[in-house]
């Protein structure tokens, strides 16, 4: 069937049930994320190796293991906008070929300054392709299962942070350091080909901004076989027409206080979830847990993030997005207290706790969020959105685990810090909270159709 008149992308997916080009977009996004997590997460199992061959000293270990966190912020911050200006296929595929490339060439490193030059590159390198990759998901998915699609893909970035500890425990010994960043290079710049023939660019760019009117009707053409588009068919993707996207457009059209608020979420979440990342082996080791104990529980919470993804995403798109994100957040500081009344505790009922508080409700806060700045912002302005949500997320991320370490310094107990830890997490239930105040509560709550 032939159409003359106007197609609407987002309208034309909308209505039609998930294809093989969702699936497809839906797969290599998560696998986008699982590479991603493998080469941001492997420095921390290869760090105590790098730190005996080479007689390294805690205060100058911190540096490594903080210079890939430094990257992804310049990536998310500067790299992610971007996306708009050159397309989420193209940002992906540069930026995963030069974090791939970099990661690869980190063998090279004959100095700490080497390696920390090489993994604050990477980090900008995955700052840069992520943000898009999610974007270009959450394009292509209809608004009714987007939040759960874009949960569900994070499953790629939780499968490549546990893919590094277990490629490490493999390789480590028998091969060093050197074996363990060759194989994930080798393996991202793979990927990276199937990126270049197989992810396709997001329509709402080639119609709006790439000029590339062909190329996005043979997409269509894949989303929907049945409708024929004729030259004389107008093609609408977004709002946004052929206007230039700027980072300022995130605060325009009634989305600054939304914009703020998701800042204010992502912050919170990700200060408590880094100080744990980095502290909470060490904190259950401190209360009595052996080596092994710890290291487990803290792989327990890994998979905790995982089962979330299955139970957080279908419940945003059924009841709405702010509701959900809040009350994930209030769940985080019941569980944070509850962390902290069973340090004394067995070590199975920690472990429980953990993969609750750590594994469930912050990694699974931090997925929500991330769909939640997807859900919010227009087609054009995803990419962006999320790169600078995530920009400031990690200021907060680099903040956690400091203050803990001050903190931790003064004489505050394991305990004390869980009770702490409870505030910003309130915070940002209250916050999202205040969200769904201002833009509405309904799972049919559309971005175009926001209080304001």
């Amino acid at each position: 069937m032939e159409i003359a008149g106007a197609v609407d992308t987002d309208a034309l997916i909308n209505a039609r049930k998930i294809g093989r080009v969702q699936f497809l977009v839906g797969i290599l996004g998560g696998a986008a994320l699982l590479v991603e997590g493998f080469d941001t997460s492997v420095i921390g199992y290869i760090a105590p190796q790098i730190t005996r061959l080479w007689h390294v000293p805690n205060s100058t270990l911190g540096t490594i293991l903080t210079a890939d966190m430094v990257g992804l912020l310049i990536g998310y911050l500067f790299l992610s906008p971007l996306s708009a200006r050159f397309g989420h296929k193209r940002m992906v595929v540069a930026c995963t070929t030069a974090f791939g490339a970099l990661t690869f060439l980190t063998i090279a490193s004959s100095s700490v300054a080497m390696l920390i030059g090489f993994r604050l590159l990477t980090g900008i390198g995955v700052g840069g392709a992520m943000p898009s990759a999610v974007a270009l998901t959450g394009e292509y998915f209809p608004e009714r299962v987007r939040s759960t699609s874009i949960t569900l893909i994070y499953i790629g970035f939780s499968l490549g942070q546990i893919a590094a500890g277990v490629v490490a425990g493999f390789l480590l010994e028998p091969l060093g350091w050197r074996a363990v960043l060759a194989l994930g290079g080798i393996g991202t710049l793979v990927l990276t080909a199937v990126f270049v023939f197989a992810l396709p660019e997001s329509l709402e760019f080639l119609i709006n901004r790439g000029n590339d009117r062909g190329r996005a009707v043979r997409i269509l053409a894949r989303v929907a076989p049945e409708v024929g588009i004729g030259d004389a068919t107008r093609l609408i993707a977004g709002r946004q027409a052929a206007r230039k996207v700027t980072v300022g457009q995130l605060l325009e059209e009634g989305r600054a206080l939304g914009t703020m608020f998701i800042w204010v979420g992502m912050f919170m979440n990700l200060m408590i979830y880094f100080f744990l990342q980095k502290w909470l082996t060490s904190l259950l080791v401190q209360v009595g847990l052996s080596q092994q104990t710890a290291i487990t529980a803290t792989t327990v919470g890994l998979a905790g993030g995982i089962i979330a993804a299955f139970i957080i995403g279908p419940l945003m798109d059924r009841f709405g997005p702010y509701m959900v994100v809040s009350g994930l957040f209030a769940l985080s500081a019941v569980s944070v207290v509850a962390m902290a009344q069973v340090l004394s505790s067995p070590a199975p009922l920690i472990v429980i706790a953990v993969s609750m508080f750590v594994g469930f409700c912050l990694s699974g806060g931090q997925k929500a969020n991330n769909a939640l700045s997807v859900y919010f912002y227009p087609t054009a302005l995803r990419g962006t959105g999320l790169g600078w949500s995530l920009g400031i997320g990690r200021i907060g991320g680099v903040i956690g685990p400091f203050v803990a370490g001050l903190l931790l310094t003064a004489g505050w107990t394991p305990s004390e810090l869980f009770y702490a830890a409870a505030i910003p997490v309130l915070i940002g239930a209250v916050a999202i909270w205040l969200m769904s105040q201002f833009y509405g509560q309904g799972a049919a709550q559309t971005p175009a159709t926001h209080k304001v």
